[in-house]
């Protein structure tokens, strides 16, 4: 397995992704872009990813902030996450960018690609399902649900695998209905699993141990099963 950091430019923004490429053996292989937590593309963020390139998928981890920056504490990260969304149209450029470098990867079939995100990064993951095309399969853990984009009951949206904690009081209930409203109205494939005693950040061993954020052993075992059998599915 090959791994290694890649550049691309987005405006004047150097982003420093992360790639990982199984032994493809001549053959096309799944393509999954994955956005990480608030944090940035730290090393436990790039260990999940070599986890999910050992399936047997190119993986690519997006670069939302610039030059691989990641946040040394919670205001760092916090500072750094609303400097990358305040320009909306910036943002999805950034968000663009990483999608087609994926695509232009020549080990990758286009007709297999996926996204995963954590946390902001699920946020973002189910925004590249709302605005673009080509998506095979989404997945979203910890992540946000509202968008100031609601899909068209016309949108043909990727099948859609939504991970969230029941008492994450980052997804309050009028969210999670408001999510279940706009999906059904475009008939979306998702399947949406709420574990019963996880809060936000629920894989996340570094998570600060609250009411807020907190690992979660088992939440994060089950989420790996979820997220393989999604995959393997879909592959």
């Amino acid at each position: 397995m090959k791994a290694y950091d890649i550049d691309y430019r987005v405006e004047d923004t150097i982003c420093r992704g992360y790639c990982i490429e199984p032994q493809a053996e001549g053959r096309k292989l799944p393509g999954i872009l994955m956005f990480t937590d608030f944090w940035g593309l730290n090393s436990r963020q790039k260990k999940v990813a070599e986890k999910w390139a050992n399936l047997g998928a190119v993986v690519l981890v997006a670069d939302l902030y610039g030059e691989q920056k990641t946040g040394t504490s919670f205001e760092d990260s916090g500072k750094l996450m609303h400097a990358a969304i305040e320009n909306e149209e910036a943002f999805n450029k950034r968000v663009f960018a990483a999608y087609e470098l994926l695509k232009k990867n020549a080990m990758v079939n286009n007709d297999h690609l996926y996204s995963i995100g954590y946390c902001f990064g699920g946020a973002v993951s189910l925004k590249l399902a709302r605005i673009s095309e080509g998506l095979r399969g989404v997945i979203s853990v910890h992540g946000l649900l509202t968008s100031q984009i609601r899909v068209p009951a016309n949108k043909k949206m990727p099948k859609m695998l939504i991970l969230n904690g029941a008492r994450d009081g980052m997804v309050p209930d009028s969210d999670i209905k408001c999510f279940h409203e706009e999906m059904i109205a475009c008939n979306a494939d998702f399947t949406f699993v709420s574990f019963g005693q996880s809060t936000h950040a629920f894989t996340n061993l570094d998570a600060a141990g609250n009411t807020v954020t907190a690992y979660n052993y088992s939440a994060d075992k089950r989420t790996d099963i979820y997220v393989r059998e999604f995959l393997r599915e879909n592959f």
